[in-house]
């Protein structure tokens, strides 16, 4: 049999079990979607997805899943349009995080950060914190980053890969703003200190590197020693 009549009958004997058992549930046809979507079926599970749409056009997670869906077959407008439905049904944060990835994808960013704002006024958590300080960070908006992330530490002070996060925003801010050197040493402290198990020994090791090839136009060389020295006293290969 050819692949690509494998590929479409992957997961169906079982997804049209699955309906069989009550065809008009909603329920039912969402359950055969998920079913497609375990055996890698994407074009079946937005058929049947689809259908549970219909079934029952006001429940927000139909859409939410259709959106998730065609997110993952790079259709990006109609999935944009699936989450603005179960938004416009039952906002979450969670919906406006996922949402924020569509828009990202589209190239909207104001509509993506616009995403992650209401995220965060509707929950206001270490994680949604997380993703718009990297919304900032990929945008080159390293101020707002670095206030997110002190926030995310406030939240999460026991977390080293914070500490670290925040040190590479204070470093890369730092030519502006030289008050920044000290807190982004005190940043690599902090997480070397939280840093038990030495998971962040390959990211602190990669830093050192970096401070240690621009060491002679270094606008603050005594706290790139510093950090240099205390990396490479604390990690090891």
């Amino acid at each position: 049999m050819p692949e690509n009549q494998n590929e479409d009958r992957a997961g169906l004997a079982e997804a049209e079990a699955e309906v069989a058992k009550d065809p008009q549930s909603p329920h039912s046809w969402n359950r055969a979607a998920i079913l497609l979507l375990q055996a890698g079926n994407y074009p079946k599970a937005v058929e049947y997805i689809s259908q549970a749409v219909r079934l029952d056009p006001e429940e927000a997670d139909n859409y939410w899943n259709r959106g998730r869906i065609l997110f993952e077959l790079g259709r990006y407008e109609e999935a944009l349009a699936d989450y603005s439905a179960a938004i416009q049904i039952a906002p979450t944060a969670t919906l406006y995080s996922s949402r924020s990835v569509v828009n990202l994808a589209l190239g909207k960013d104001a509509a993506a950060l616009g995403d992650l704002n209401d995220a965060l006024e509707l929950d206001r958590t270490a994680q949604n914190l997380l993703n718009r300080a990297s919304f900032f960070t990929n945008k080159g908006m390293a101020v707002d980053a670095l206030r997110d992330m002190t926030s995310v530490i406030e939240m999460e002070p026991d977390r080293p890969n914070h500490y670290l996060a925040r040190a590479n925003l204070a470093f890369a801010l730092a030519r502006h703003y030289p008050e920044l050197y000290e807190v982004g040493l005190g940043d690599v402290e902090s997480a070397l200190e939280l840093d038990k198990d030495g998971a962040l020994g390959p990211s602190m090791r990669q830093l050192a590197d970096q401070f240690e090839a621009y060491l002679p136009a270094s606008p603050n060389p005594a706290v790139s020693k510093r950090l240099i020295e205390l990396i490479r006293s604390k990690t090891h290969e």
